[in-house]
């Protein structure tokens, strides 16, 4: 089924170029509405037109801006790339050698030199409406500039007798418009997917889940619910919260049922109905700033014991001490030179460290390898998990609870985490999955170095650094509101990203030889790996597990080839079938622009420049606690 892609068009010129490159994606349809530049109602009109038959929206300019928040589908803008704008002033020097460029604010570009280069004077105008348009084409006129800018600019200039030369989008814009509106309608439709699986997992969810309307009637109850309230489901369909409450259990304390004032959730809330306690969130949902009802998830406090039970055997059994070194990083490559070299910088100081890799690089060896090079080396290392605890304990594990904060609450309260590693670091893995309702928490540690158990009302004062890790996008999880910008901004201030493993291909013989060795002691077996021609084809896969995949597949290695007389054969069999494992298109990279070298020598200035905005230090002095000249250092201040 082909995916129908509506595009507004104001120029016959661009619906042609639109056409073109659309017969070269066979699998959309493209749906093309020409309207009238100059009739202001025009392009809304044309936008409600397409929406009936299409999935996808594209237009230019300032028109997606206007037409988006009043279609029922995306909008998307077609840009005017750099090229398009040189290429058109190109021609336009044929016309004067006064130009004015009429944009929109959202396609605005630095010429540079250009103007120079090509002969002609150029002014920028940058607009967010179509009187401004119209002003700036007269003055234009008036100055005897030429007109260049899209259509809306053109024709006003037409209108005027005004010279002018329309800024038409090239076919690789136009292609990579056309890929990315494809693409969104795939995800759309994806969502739709997730959504009947999400609905699917609501009713199979452990925890009861109540949907509030904003009446506080019960609009949706799952299974689990059921279950817990001991009350059938029509009972609980379309009554009152208090009602569905006491029916269900007797006399209750309905209190933190309802959202607190200011819409804000209310998380670990103890309820007692009769003879059962249950834990509550209770999150209130907002569409568009307008509050349309709440969301209650409860389980039993028993389940809660037995949780924070078993995970504090866990605990108990690891010591809360770094085990890795930098010498443990293995790899000769340029990559893994500079990711050391950068672990004995940010080592030499207290800042926070955002760790960006994808899942198996060894995010937590690096953190290891940072805290061990640290001062506060002596001090405890505690690693935790953000993603791997519900997040009704992610809070009381964080940052302790005081004695009857909730039922089955230790006597005596316990200490959190941050309680945990003070003198030392709190290394936090996943950060990207913590609940948001608790962001603010961590950036309060961050700002403040303090901590309140959950259940009580006093400052705990904590020295701790904190290191994070993620393999996910967080700016764009900021952009989604699924993260906070104020703690992405102060987390982000020693950003170190580790490649995968096919980014620095070099080192996975030196990983193989290293793992091969280290399982074979554990077996006492020794492998002898001189002679083997096959070492050599590791480095063809893909290894979306990163370095522990490789891991894995060596201590697979080592268990079947003390028992095998070929080798080279064993290593080849065994990467055949890891291939067949994941398809080719498994672990995408994760973005990472310039070189290893620019990369460190730009940390490398904002370091010192951070050094001497925060110190009393001259650039001189600062120069000789480095063990280096003045020169080297201006030479490493210098912006390229």
């Amino acid at each position: 089924m082909k995916q129908k892609i509506g595009f507004l068009s104001m120029s016959p010129e661009l619906s042609a170029m639109v056409r073109k490159v659309g017969a070269q994606l066979p699998e959309a349809e493209i749906i093309i509405e020409d309207v009238d530049p100059i009739d202001d109602d025009a392009p809304l009109r044309g936008a409600r037109q397409l929406e009936k038959e299409c999935q996808i929206i594209i237009t230019r300019g300032g028109t997606a801006i206007q037409i988006g928040p009043k279609v029922a589908v995306p909008v998307i803008e077609l840009p005017i790339t750099f090229a398009d704008v040189l290429n058109t002033l190109y021609w336009a020097r044929n016309k004067g050698k006064q130009v004015m460029v009429v944009t929109h604010t959202s396609q605005d570009h630095d010429l540079g030199p250009w103007p120079e280069v090509l002969g002609i004077t150029v002014t920028k105008v940058l607009c967010n409406y179509r009187q401004e348009i119209r002003e700036m084409v007269k003055k234009a006129k008036e100055l005897g500039a030429v007109v260049v800018g899209g259509t809306l600019p053109v024709e006003y200039a037409a209108l005027i007798n005004a010279p002018s030369c329309l800024i038409l989008s090239g076919y690789e814009s136009v292609f990579q418009c056309l890929q990315k509106a494809v693409e969104i309608i795939k995800a759309t439709h994806k969502e739709r997917e997730r959504s009947a699986h999400l609905q699917a997992l609501l009713d199979f969810a452990h925890e009861g889940i109540i949907f509030l309307e904003e009446s506080g009637r019960v609009g949706y109850v799952n299974s689990a619910a059921v279950d817990i309230l001991k009350a059938p489901r029509e009972q609980l369909l379309g009554k009152e919260i208090a009602g569905v409450f006491n029916k269900a259990a007797g006399r209750g304390s309905l209190e933190g049922i309802y959202p607190a004032p200011g819409n804000k959730p209310l998380v670990g809330k103890v309820i007692k109905l009769d003879n059962l306690s249950v834990i509550a969130n209770i999150v209130p949902v907002n569409v568009e700033d307008q509050f349309i009802g709440t969301v209650v998830t409860f389980f039993e406090a028993s389940r809660l014991q037995s949780i924070e039970y078993n995970l504090r055997r866990q605990l108990t059994r690891r010591a809360m001490t770094a085990k890795f070194t930098v010498t443990d990083i293995v790899g000769r490559s340029k990559a893994v030179d500079c990711l050391k070299r950068q672990v004995e910088v940010f080592a030499a100081t207290d800042s926070t460290v955002l760790i960006y890799g994808e899942s198996g690089v060894g995010k937590e060896l690096f953190a290891q390898s940072i805290h061990q090079l640290s001062w506060r080396r002596r001090g405890t290392f505690v690693p935790m998990n953000c993603s791997a605890l519900p997040k009704e304990l992610v809070e009381s594990e964080l940052f302790g609870y005081e004695e009857g904060a909730f039922t089955g609450a230790r006597k005596g309260g316990k200490e959190g985490l941050f309680e945990l590693a003070h003198g030392g670091t709190i290394f936090l893995d996943e950060i990207g999955t913590m609940p948001l309702e608790l962001q603010s928490k961590i950036l309060r540690v961050i700002q403040e170095k303090e901590v309140t158990r959950l259940g009580g009302d006093g400052l705990i004062p904590v020295d701790v650094r904190i290191i994070v890790a993620t393999n996910s996008d967080l700016k764009q999880a900021v952009m989604r509101g699924e993260f906070r910008q104020d703690l992405f901004y102060r987390l982000n201030v020693l950003p170190l990203y580790i490649p995968p493993l096919r980014e620095r291909t070099e080192d996975i013989p030196e990983l193989f030889e290293h793992f091969v060795r280290s399982f074979s002691r554990k077996i006492n077996q020794r492998i002898d790996l001189g002679g083997m021609r096959s070492i050599p084809f590791l480095r063809e896969h893909r290894w979306p597990g990163n370095v522990r995949e490789l891991m894995n597949f060596c201590e697979r290695f080592v268990a079947v080839a003390s028992h095998h007389p070929d080798r080279d054969g064993l290593l080849t069999q065994l990467l055949q079938d890891s291939r067949q494992e994941f398809s080719p298109d498994d672990g995408p990279p994760l973005a990472k622009e310039g070189s290893w070298k620019d990369s460190w020598q730009e940390l490398e200035r904002i370091f010192l420049e951070k050094m001497l905005a925060e110190s009393s230090l001259t650039k001189s002095a600062l120069a000789r606690s480095l063990g280096i000249s003045r020169t080297a250092l201006w030479k490493k201040l210098k912006k390229d």
